[in-house]
């Protein structure tokens, strides 16, 4: 017991005994281009995700709903009485690629935008 409180003692005081170190930030050229872009790719698919999921539901429950004939068990969420039909396990694939591939639409545009953008302008 006491080796084990002399061990957690010890790592706990192992970040005070540290010399102070400061980073450094990271220059302009520390990451190529490709990089920085792949970053932002990134953060726009994942960042768009939830959007795009939820839009692909709602889409999707509204067209059960309405080609069911407007039956309650198929309303979309605000409308329904959360006794709603579940979906089958390939209408859940199809909703989850078709809101990835949404994803990935939405940050193909955002990097071709941004290529325009760094395009100069031609007077």
């Amino acid at each position: 017991m006491c080796l084990m409180c002399g061990a957690i003692a010890l790592g706990a005081a192992a970040p005070a005994l540290a010399e102070d170190h400061t980073p450094t930030p990271y220059s302009p050229d520390e990451f190529a281009g490709w990089m920085k872009d792949l970053w932002r790719a990134d953060a726009i698919f994942v960042g768009s995700f939830p959007f795009t999921i939820f839009l692909t539901l709602e889409v999707y429950d509204t067209y059960r709903f309405v080609n069911s004939g407007f039956k309650t068990a198929y309303a979309p969420w605000p409308l329904g009485s959360g006794t709603a039909v579940t979906y089958t396990t390939d209408e859940t694939l199809w909703l989850a690629v078709s809101a990835l591939s949404l994803s990935l639409v939405i940050a193909g545009i955002d990097f071709l935008l941004g290529r325009i953008n760094e395009q100069p302008a031609h007077d």
